[in-house]
């Protein structure tokens, strides 16, 4: 039954995410603001994911099951908004989990914003498939038009980070359902040229739990990523005023140069010269860029391979000292 009273539609797109689908639910259902609406969107799961639902459903009228034949996250998220009828849309993937809080503290960001604000997104942790935060992943507050969307590669950084009015949806349409990836990115630059509220805003909050991609899920094939990603800077980059359009492929170019798609960065690497060499080193994303551009194939292998060791050095050391904090509250408690 839907809520008539209902500030938020949440909508939870869900595909073979059995393992952790009931912890997603749960942060949903244990939000401080209880003004919502909850459709979890089975997308033709072949796990056990709807029948978790099912039964979380059955001990709690707040969650509601809607199924569909597999057809990708873009078409789950929009059977979601066509099924809810609340002001704002949030959506959380499946296999994230959000603070008690997320709710109610983007609502206040929401309200105390410019009018002219469409979408608000908060801080992102990181975590293990186990759930255990490994990390912190900065994003930018405050204020967020198209050029920074694009120059600073998407700051919302993941889909369960937003909450949107649903005016944006009305005025902009559907999830692009031909992207195979990227999609969600789609929808942002979408707002943020062809909406009148186009203004995203950063909530410095860390308000949102990413689980690290799962082997076989969708933004794990990276080279359909890239594909969809090239398509769509194509064609927002041309829109942006402030900023060179070049500046739009800096990132996603060391994206792939660290992912070992070496051709595709080096197209975009292209792109990005076209700022010019000056703009580009003045900042730690144009420098990387120039680097790795510069270091030939053997040496860019070289990068790789001391990059993963740092970055699996860094994830333990953020695990073992939050393992310590939680340790020391506990004792506290």
């Amino acid at each position: 039954m839907l809520n008539e009273t209902a500030l938020v539609a949440v909508i939870t797109p869900a595909y073979n995410v059995g393992p952790w689908i009931g912890e997603a639910i749960d942060s949903v259902l244990a939000q401080t603001e209880r003004r919502f609406e909850y459709i979890v969107v089975d997308d033709g799961s072949t796990d056990d994911t709807a029948d978790i639902v099912r039964a979380k459903a059955a001990v709690d009228d707040r969650v509601r099951l809607v199924s569909s034949a597999n057809a990708g996250s873009g078409n789950a998220r929009n059977l979601g908004i066509r099924e809810s009828t609340a002001p704002f849309v949030a959506f959380l993937d499946g296999d994230d989990r959000w603070h008690p809080d997320f709710l109610r503290s983007q609502l206040e960001v929401m309200e105390r914003t410019p009018s002219s604000v469409g979408v608000v997104y908060c801080h992102t942790r990181v975590m293990l498939e186990g759930g255990q935060v490994v990390a912190l992943r900065w994003q930018p507050a405050g204020a967020c038009d198209l050029d920074k969307l694009l120059a600073e590669n998407n700051p919302p950084h993941n889909g369960s980070s937003l909450l949107i009015r649903r005016s944006c949806f009305d005025e902009v349409g559907a999830f692009d359902t031909s992207l195979t990836s990227a999609v969600d990115f789609e929808m942002w630059l979408r707002i943020a040229t062809r909406s009148s509220t186009p203004l995203f805003w950063g909530n410095r909050r860390y308000l949102v739990d990413m689980r690290l991609m799962r082997t076989g899920c969708i933004s794990s094939n990276r080279g359909a990523r890239f594909a969809a990603l090239d398509k769509v800077l194509a064609e927002y980059s041309s829109q942006m005023t402030r900023l060179h359009p070049g500046l739009a492929y800096v990132r996603p170019a060391v994206f792939a140069y660290r992912d070992g798609f070496d051709d595709v960065a080096g197209a975009w690497a292209l792109q990005a010269r076209k700022a010019g060499a000056n703009q580009l080193a003045r900042n730690s994303w144009g420098a990387s860029l120039l680097a790795w551009d510069q270091a030939g194939p053997a040496g860019r292998a070289r990068m790789r391979a001391t990059r993963e060791g740092v970055r699996k050095g860094a994830y333990k050391g953020v695990a073992q000292a939050l393992k310590a904090v939680n340790g020391a509250r506990a004792r506290l408690a």
